[in-house]
């Protein structure tokens, strides 16, 4: 038996340590200090978004990381349902135009602050995902896609050719503008778009660490199972039916929040805005691009494809409008083909690699 000599706390000599012992131990230490490591990258990152608004001055890249931190936040709502699901709901925007009609609506006609308003528009939301869901998510592949397209394209046609839905007014093809007279938190209004971006970045913690229990719940479980082989996930007892219910009702009303959030930073909503099939692709080209299915995914694609939106909108937005949506078919048919689970997976190893050869270096700096 081969190993290194081990010492007791006296200084004596005791019988030699196993290979197999010494490399668990060397193992273990190994994961400790990458544990740490990626703790400290985490808590970097956190300051890092926090100090944010303090270092950038420009009032236009403040807008358009607080759209970055939206989409992501959006997608991540949507990967619940679409990722972990298995399905590909392609009308999701809907959700987030009830979302901001509902509390725009509550907020101008009845002087209801936004913040109620919000949660109202997520239950409501979590009704209509269950008008949609209960008969179709049953359905695979693109039966269920098309099914989502028809009611977010019912819905939208519907609001734009309205003025008023019983008691409500909708003001049709015009959209609803919100005047900006009572500032302040109590109803979510701001001059700077610096509270929009840290309350935004709150949602975006909040549906991040959601998504993270449902991943290691039985939920999750659940899910993966039901979407990679049904059939066997049934036969073994799991109501998967039931489970995509829940996931659609969480992602609906997550989804339907964002809509509060987006009618108090636009200041303004009509149906293109807030149930356009655009929106819904987007979503859903972020997600696939980014790692459908994972955690990192959703603001992974959010970092690399908002920023190419915004900018071609800047630059192209008179002369190709609709040049983003382009752009991101593109990158997807690319990633399809070379990386068909996300340009996550390929990133998340390269992390991996960096923060390995990290901890080896301090290992074997701890050793000398």
């Amino acid at each position: 038996m081969t190993g290194k000599p081990m010492t007791d706390t006296g200084g004596n000599n005791t019988p030699y340590e196993t290979d197999d012992a010494f490399l668990d131990r060397s193992a273990l230490a190994r994961q400790v200090v990458k544990d740490t490591i990626n703790k400290v990258l985490l808590g970097a990152v956190l300051i890092l978004v926090l100090a944010l608004p303090a270092v950038i001055s420009s009032p236009t890249w403040l807008h358009i990381i607080v759209l970055i931190f939206f989409y992501a936040y959006l997608t991540t709502s949507w990967n619940i349902v679409g990722g972990f699901a298995g399905v590909l709901p392609l009308g999701h925007a809907v959700f987030l135009g009830i979302g901001a009609y509902t509390s725009t609506v509550l907020s101008l006609q009845y002087g209801i602050s936004p913040w109620f308003g919000m949660f109202v528009g997520g239950i409501l939301a979590v009704a209509a995902g269950m008008v949609i869901g209960l008969p179709t998510l049953k359905m695979r592949g693109a039966y269920f896609a098309l099914a989502t397209i028809a009611f977010a394209e019912g819905v939208r046609v519907m609001v734009e050719n309205i003025e008023y839905l019983g008691p409500f007014k909708l003001n049709g093809p015009r959209g609803l503008q919100i005047p900006p007279l009572n500032i302040g938190w109590a109803d979510f209004m701001f001059s700077s778009k610096v509270p929009y971006y840290y309350i935004i970045l709150t949602m975006l913690m909040i549906i991040l660490l959601l998504t993270w229990a449902v991943s290691r719940s039985k939920l999750g479980y659940y899910l993966t199972a039901g979407g990679e082989e049904p059939e066997a996930a049934q036969a073994l007892g799991v109501n998967v039916s039931r489970a995509k219910v829940i996931a659609m009702a969480l992602s609906c009303f997550f989804t339907a929040l964002a809509g509060t959030f987006y009618a108090q930073f636009s200041l303004f909503i009509h149906p293109k805005s807030t149930i356009s099939l655009d929106i819904s692709f987007e979503i859903a080209f972020i997600a696939l691009i980014g790692g459908r299915g994972s955690i990192a995914g959703p603001v992974l694609g959010a970092l690399l494809l908002r920023p190419v939106s915004d900018l071609s909108r800047i630059y192209f937005g008179d002369i190709l409008p609709g040049m983003h949506l382009v752009i991101y078919g593109v990158v997807l048919i690319l990633v399809m083909i070379y990386q068909p689970r996300g340009l996550q997976e390929p990133l998340t190893r390269i992390y991996d690699r960096v923060v390995n050869r990290m901890a080896d270096g301090f290992i074997k700096g701890g050793d000398k």
